[in-house]
């Protein structure tokens, strides 16, 4: 293959209501791009229903706002970027309390994801993001 037939990978983004239902659209939509078949399937998927749960629960974008999921897949890790219109307060944060009936989303995302983090927010958009190599 020469250079100039290089393929781009993957790359879908898809902006969500924020509503409690758009979590399982933004899973559907990684399904659809990964293929069940692909090594890093359960890990995204479950990361995905995770960091969307946080923007339509915690952030400014809950209640009918916006929530932008970007997913990009090459040939050895998946990215995927969740924006939303942050929430003024605090960031996300990894939180290890086992009795805790909910708060563990990020706790998964740190240890199923390679590499995360968090961009903006202080009262404005934030993005989280997260990769899984394969």
């Amino acid at each position: 293959m020469t250079l100039e037939q290089r393929t781009v990978p993957p790359r879908s983004t898809v902006t969500l209501r924020g509503a409690p239902e758009s979590v399982s659209t933004a899973r559907q939509r990684v399904r659809e791009l990964l293929g069940e078949g692909h090594p890093a399937f359960d890990d995204v998927v479950l990361l995905v229903s995770e960091v969307v749960t946080n923007s339509v629960v915690h952030s400014c974008s809950g209640g009918g706002g916006r929530v932008a999921m970007t997913v990009a897949v090459s040939s050895g890790a998946v990215l995927v970027e969740v924006s939303d219109a942050g929430s003024g307060l605090s960031a996300p944060h990894v939180r290890n309390e086992p009795d805790a009936e909910s708060g563990r989303g990020m706790f998964l995302v740190d240890l199923l994801a390679d590499r995360w983090g968090i961009q903006g927010d202080g009262g404005g958009p934030r993005t989280v993001w997260f990769e899984v190599r394969f």
